[in-house]
């Protein structure tokens, strides 16, 4: 009797053919029963990966943090978010927003009402036209000055009926320019002392400060000071209003 073949036998080269037992039970085809075993691919966990965990090693700050002055909750192990507290933590004594390049001051000093201080401009803007300085001014306004007063920072800067003035301090520090200050001022028909209570109310002008802000780079020089004496002399025309009113 002939020896039975298995069907892949015909696809082998002589050569490595093997022999085999005669079997009527030779399955046709050859197969591995043990089937290999799937390779574990491996996982990198990145700074942002929620399942890295951070290792306590005695340090004397670990995970989060508060910061006081700044009001921020940022991970203190996390390299991103302490980069993005440390931006927002000294946005206040950055002069990078507040720094006004020579074409724009000249711009400016062509089109827009100023006045001609010792050590640089003060400009003085209304709610209407819309220009330039304006949309500098409210940009700075609401990220700066709002809550360094202490003021919701989408605080209307202009009010309801639109009779606030913005005046804004511009020195020179050598071949750079900074906008050192800011006084937000509405003229009012009564004011009331702070110290005693009494009402002032005489038909004379009062100048009412909604806002007063000066830079942490300006400060101690004086820059509110002329401002404010400014704003008494030029606010109303041909009236000079006193440091009480």
């Amino acid at each position: 009797m002939q020896k039975q073949k298995r069907l892949t036998d015909f696809f082998v080269s002589p050569v490595a053919k093997k022999s085999t037992s005669e079997s009527p039970r030779t399955p046709l085809f050859e197969f591995d029963s043990q089937l290999p075993a799937a390779k574990r691919q491996k996982t990198f966990k990145g700074e942002n990966d929620v399942r890295q965990a951070i290792l306590d090693a005695g340090q004397r700050k670990i995970g989060g943090q508060y910061c006081k002055q700044c009001d921020m909750m940022y991970c203190i192990d996390n390299i991103t978010e302490v980069a993005m507290h440390e931006k927002h933590h000294n946005r206040y004594s950055d002069i990078t927003r507040v720094k006004v390049s020579s074409s724009q001051l000249n711009t400016w000093l062509r089109k827009e009402c100023h006045y001609s201080t010792n050590r640089g401009y003060i400009f003085r803007i209304l709610p209407e036209p819309l220009s330039s300085l304006r949309r500098k001014a409210e940009q700075i306004i609401e990220d700066l000055v709002n809550s360094s007063v202490g003021f919701s920072p989408d605080l209307s800067i202009w009010g309801w009926d639109k009779r606030r003035t913005v005046w804004i301090s511009i020195l020179t520090e050598g071949p750079s320019y900074l906008i050192a200050g800011i006084v937000i001022t509405e003229p009012l028909m009564s004011a009331q002392y702070s110290d005693s209570g009494k009402e002032l109310r005489d038909g004379e002008p009062i100048i009412g400060v909604n806002r007063i802000w000066t830079h942490s780079a300006a400060r101690r020089r004086g820059v509110a000071s002329e401002m404010l004496d400014l704003i008494r002399q030029r606010y109303f025309t041909g009236a000079y209003v006193p440091k009480h009113r």
